[in-house]
């Protein structure tokens, strides 16, 4: 459990970069949730949980009712230090994940490594950042990952096997193309 304190005293509650770390005891969070679990979890458990601040135009685009409810119940909502970012980031290319993941997904994981909390996400790429990593994570509705698996970039037209990304997606399923032929890459587990 990790305390933090208010700089405002209704919720949501905010934090700027590094104001919850190591502060006295007047919120307590117990984990991270990424926006699968702002979504799918019952709203008492999010209490509780640590947001990044980014996550709001995302719950706000799949639930405008959610979104609301979250802004007048909490979670708290933080920015991660620019390092944590880097950290998660460095994670997230060397476990062959990053071009899995949006850049709010990389903030989600800087908090949850920054502030040594528990991850609460159904992402798989998530779950396995953590699991190679050591950091302790848990679904927020499904079962979770069985096994932490290592990706390749590979090109379905020639077979060639291409530099690991080295930056989150744009959009999911795009991983750019093959320098030898110019067919879309794909990940494949390695």
């Amino acid at each position: 459990m990790a305390t933090v304190t208010p700089i405002a005293s209704e919720r949501p509650l905010i934090f700027m970069a590094g104001d919850w770390v190591g502060a006295s005891l007047e919120w307590q969070v117990e984990y991270v949730l990424d926006t699968g679990a702002l979504i799918e979890m019952p709203l008492h458990e999010l209490r509780v949980g640590l947001s990044a601040i980014s996550q709001m135009d995302e719950v706000e685009r799949h639930s405008p009712e959610r979104a609301m409810i979250l802004e007048s119940q909490g979670p708290v909502f933080a920015t991660p230090q620019p390092e944590s970012v880097k950290s998660a980031h460095r994670a997230a290319t060397a476990s062959g994940d990053i071009s899995g993941l949006s850049e709010v997904d990389v903030e989600v994981l800087a908090l949850a490594l920054e502030s040594g909390l528990p991850l609460v996400t159904d992402d798989y790429r998530l779950q396995n950042i953590c699991e190679s990593l050591g950091h302790s994570w848990r679904p927020a509705v499904t079962e979770g990952i069985k096994e932490r698996w290592s990706w390749q970039l590979v090109c379905p037209g020639c077979g060639a096997i291409a530099p690991a990304a080295s930056s989150p997606s744009k959009s999911r399923g795009e991983h750019g193309n093959c320098a030898d032929c110019g067919a879309g890459l794909r990940l494949r587990r390695g």
